[in-house]
């Protein structure tokens, strides 16, 4: 529908009613059919507009009845304007026809009322509801209140017909309040958000109207009501025609709840505050002004605390959310115990540290699967906090590595920790059906004075891998002595020619620091290659990433080893972290990770992938850990 076909359907009514009220200004009184006349036949017209509106393509039910409902009461208002503007003049209309005037218009009403009450919002909790209520009888006691004060109380003693059109009209203009408070609080989605703003505009030129009524005393006026009227009719038109314009367009767009509409109860109590000093001053009559201000305000605070406990609901809903981000960032999804960040926080304030790697965890992944070993995995860490006090910190560092960091010495020493810890897990763990047997391997570690927190990692992993030595179950505490050799020399020799007589070339060793750093291990390590008959190219050193130190004492040896033949590589061994700096600067030849766990949110994932980048970038060949690729010896 186009605009200049509603423009020359509604500017010949225009000009009549014009015509007509400045005829009426000028003094003629005859005529009035011509006066209400242009309005019906505009609202009736509009009603048909309502009616095309109603069949526009695409429209959801909710809104085709809406505008269904609509069209009907505007063709029921229409043939009430009439009796309504003769009334309003002061003439002498027959009881019935004004009674029937008035039962067409009070039918429409209530049809509009039913249709706005009907139409979707987006308000959907009791709690929106109750707050859309409060607003809504804020606007309305004051809208009231102005009611009262300009309309019906200087109508008092008044004829019948006129004293029942004013207050026909009042409840108009109270229904008209109700809509724009519906439409511009509540917003709606079933319907043109356009269409919706032009038919609150409709129900506002009401509104207007139904205030202008005692300034429009004078019969000579009479013509501004009918103009009003034709405004109203024009606007339901463009409502219909904006609605069905958006046929074959885009979804229809919600109303929107602004900053501006926020403020209208507030606005609304204003003016009735304002209202009550002026009647004051003049000397009015104040009672039913003050009744309303009254009201208004007690709305207004009731809005306002349910608005702070609203508020207050947020802020604890805000807080426990960041608690929740807080605990997913640094504790493990598995286990629920604190990741390696948390962990690293920690271990700047730590005395002691101690560190547990289970024993054989991963034949329990390879031959029960992934849920049992998740499951044994909950169950230790549930144990390990068992063991200790509750000011200790347990973590799950990664794959099947825990640790405690202790803040102070506990009362039976610093080796009851690994004592009981031992004592927990020997227990038989139930899970997914199986009774399985669980041993770790555990390294305690006491910091002295002016040592670094990474220092006090190194030491307790130090001594976690002398415990792997001396066999399964075992604990072992740092001492100096362990920073050279773990072993003696003739258990070390030992220890590598059986080692290199059972492997296939290419093979992987991994050797820790305190075997690299030993004197002559270089010399040795090629001596018995050349008794096995091996070349040093088919053989790699694994060093673990958590014995990695920037000192110059292991970037000679491995220049050495690297000289020699031997390929060195950074194995991982499931810390999270690679000092990417040190691994570019020291000379190894590829770098070893473990392969993602699956249940730390793709973390674990993200860190391999990183660190493949970087070696593909640097030429270093990078590995992921499986089974077999590693012999399990610590040399």
């Amino acid at each position: 529908m186009k605009t200049s076909r509603l423009l020359a359907v509604y500017a010949p009514l225009f000009a009549v009613a014009v015509g007509w009220g400045l005829f009426r200004l000028a003094g003629f009184e005859g005529g009035l059919v011509l006066g209400w006349l242009p309005g019906a036949i505009g609202l009736a017209i509009g009603g048909m507009y309502l009616l095309a509106a109603a069949r526009t393509p695409g429209l959801e039910p909710a809104g085709r009845r809406f505008w269904r409902h609509l069209a009907v009461a505007a063709l029921l208002i229409a043939p009430s304007t009439g009796p309504f503007t003769e009334a309003s003049l002061g003439g002498r209309k027959s009881g019935p026809l004004l009674f029937a005037a008035v039962g067409l218009l009070g039918v429409a009403l209530l049809l509009v009322l039913w249709a706005l009450l009907r139409l979707p919002t987006r308000v959907r909790g009791r709690g929106d509801w109750l707050r859309l209520g409060l607003d809504a009888a804020t606007v309305l006691v004051c809208s009231a209140t102005f009611l009262w004060q300009f309309v019906l109380r200087p109508i008092a003693g008044a004829p019948l017909p006129r004293v029942l059109a004013l207050l026909v009209l009042s409840v108009l203009c109270l229904l008209a309040v109700l809509a724009v408070v519906k439409l511009i609080l509540a917003g709606v989605a079933a319907v043109d958000g356009r269409a919706l703003r032009a038919l609150a505009l409709v129900v506002l030129i009401g509104s207007v109207g139904s205030a202008l009524v005692p300034l429009l005393d004078s019969p000579r006026l009479a013509g501004v009501s009918d103009l009003v009227t034709m405004c109203e009719a024009l606007m339901v038109a463009v409502a219909g025609v904006l609605q069905a314009r958006r046929a074959g367009a885009a979804p229809v767009t919600p109303l929107r709840r602004g900053r501006p509409y926020s403020v209208l109860p507030y606005l609304a109590v204003a003016a009735v505050n304002l209202l009550l000093v002026a009647v004051t001053v003049a000397g009015g009559g104040t009672l039913p002004v003050l009744f309303g201000a009254v009201v208004a305000t007690a709305a207004v605070v009731a809005r306002q605390l349910l608005a702070f406990a609203d508020n207050d609901g947020l802020l604890r809903s805000l807080r426990e959310h960041q608690r929740l981000l807080r605990e997913q960032a640094t504790h493990d999804a598995l286990t629920g115990l604190p990741n390696r960040a948390l962990f690293n926080e920690h271990l700047e304030h730590a005395g002691a540290a101690v560190l547990v790697d289970l024993d054989d965890f991963k034949a329990v992944n390879d031959t029960l699967g992934h849920p049992v070993g998740d499951g044994l995995l909950v169950e230790v860490g549930r144990r390990l906090r068992a063991a200790v006090r509750p000011t200790d910190l347990v973590a799950r560092l990664g794959g099947d590595e825990f640790a405690v960091l202790v803040a102070d010495g506990p009362a039976d020493g610093l080796d009851g920790i690994p004592a009981r810890i031992l004592a927990e897990l020997e227990r038989p763990v139930h899970t997914h059906g199986h009774v399985l047997t669980v041993t770790a391997s555990v390294g305690v570690a006491a910091r002295a004075e002016g040592e670094g927190a990474q220092d006090l990692l190194r030491h307790a992993d130090i001594a976690m891998y002398a415990a792997k030595r001396r066999g399964k179950g075992t604990h072992a505490r740092y001492t100096p002595d362990l920073s050279g050799l773990l072993m003696t020399p003739e258990s070390r020799l030992a220890d590598l020619r059986r080692a290199i007589a059972a492997a296939r070339p290419p093979f992987t060793l991994e050797v820790g620091r305190a075997a690299l750093v030993s004197p002559g291990f270089a010399a040795e390590l090629t001596g018995l290659l050349a008794e096995a008959g091996l070349t040093p190219d088919g053989l790699t050193l694994a060093l673990p990433a958590a014995q990695l130190a920037d000192d110059g004492v292991l970037p000679r040896v491995m220049r050495e080893l690297r000289a020699a033949g031997v390929g060195l590589a950074l194995d991982n061994t499931g810390t999270g972290t690679v000092r990417l700096d040190l691994l570019s600067a020291l000379p190894f030849s590829a770098v070893i990770v473990d392969p993602p766990t699956g249940v730390d949110d793709g973390r674990s994932r993200a860190f391999a992938e990183a660190v493949a980048r970087f070696a593909r970038d640097t030429g270093i060949d990078y590995r992921v850990r499986s089974e077999g690729s590693l012999l399990e010896s610590a040399l």
